[in-house]
């Protein structure tokens, strides 16, 4: 009896709805002062990760550009040295040495190019869609091995060698058109929007697309001979059967990357680091084998050089 007078007591409740609101006031000002702690804690680990981020960016440029200027500086001293030790001209220049300038060379102009693609010319002579595609392929493999994740081929233009003067018009074989193939990789280079900048560092990506081409440039696939027949001749009209010849051979490419993948369970760049540095030196063989024997069946015959275009203007679509 005594309990319901006292709910029932006007009084008793307007005290308890008091005391209940102004309970309700404490909580919800420690609820505001709790959210703008923590907005003023995280705009401030903000601020922390975006000047660790630039920092980091900056000590990385500082480190290619020290190293360029190392690379300068060392072919200088190769070359006094080469001034203060004249050889003999009959003798020639040792083997070591010229390979060892050859690298350099091919080093210091794949790290001028940068992020840009590779230019590929090929004659593909007899080869079928298959064999080009399996060539594709082995260039693809390359790039994953050395840390990427493979090559896009696009046909860039189609030549066909100048006609003679004063000689009568001909339709030339198709086997002797050279091709202008851009090889753009598939892993981006350059990082896409301020809102990708502390999630995406590109910077290891370049070096290994940098080493790629490297590789590239010191093998056996540099053809001078096709490359100013590429020069000497006349852009192709009518060049759609060349371009759905490559467009076929990138699909059997693609194809059989996808099965590699398959039958591995994991792709090449994941046992880059659980493998020694033979793998890669294997593949750079392998495809220079490849590209001798379709020489020799098909008269097929190819040149790698370093492209300086944009690589961002020349991504398809």
């Amino acid at each position: 009896m005594n309990q319901t007078s006292l709910i029932s007591d006007p009084d008793t409740s307007r005290e308890t709805c008091q005391e209940l609101l102004v309970l309700a006031r404490h909580l919800d000002r420690f609820g505001r002062d709790t959210e703008q702690f923590l907005v003023r804690q995280l705009e401030q680990l903000e601020r922390a990760v975006k000047e660790f981020e630039s920092e980091k960016a900056a000590w990385r440029r500082q480190l290619r550009r020290e190293s360029s200027q190392l690379d300068a500086q060392r072919a200088e001293l190769e070359r006094l040295r080469a001034d203060a030790n004249p050889r003999n001209p009959a003798c020639g220049e040792p083997d070591a040495l010229r390979n060892d300038k050859t690298a350099l060379a091919a080093s210091s102009a794949a790290r001028k190019s940068g992020t840009a693609p590779i230019r590929l010319l090929l004659q593909p002579g007899t080869a079928t869609p298959m064999q080009i595609g399996l060539l594709l392929f082995e260039f693809s493999k390359l790039n994953r091995d050395t840390g990427g994740r493979g090559i896009r081929f696009h046909v860039a233009d189609i030549r066909e060698p100048r006609r003679r003067f004063l000689t009568r018009p001909t339709d030339v074989p198709v086997a002797d058109r050279i091709l202008e193939l851009t090889g753009l990789s598939t892993q981006p280079l350059v990082a896409r929007g301020s809102h990708v900048d502390l999630d995406v560092d590109t910077t290891e990506r370049i070096e290994q697309w940098i080493r790629f081409k490297t590789l590239l440039l010191q093998s056996s696939l540099v053809n001078e001979q096709l490359a100013s027949g590429f020069r000497k001749s006349t852009p192709v009209a009518d060049g759609d059967d060349s371009r759905d010849t490559i467009r076929e051979a990138t699909r059997r490419m693609e194809d059989a990357g996808f099965q590699e993948f398959d039958e591995s369970g994991y792709s090449s760049a994941g046992l880059l680091a659980r493998t020694a540095q033979n793998l890669v030196r294997q593949q750079m063989e392998r495809l220079e084998s490849c590209c001798e024997r379709l020489r020799e069946d098909t008269g097929l015959r190819i040149h790698v050089e370093l492209h300086t275009a944009d690589i961002m203007r020349l991504s398809p679509g």
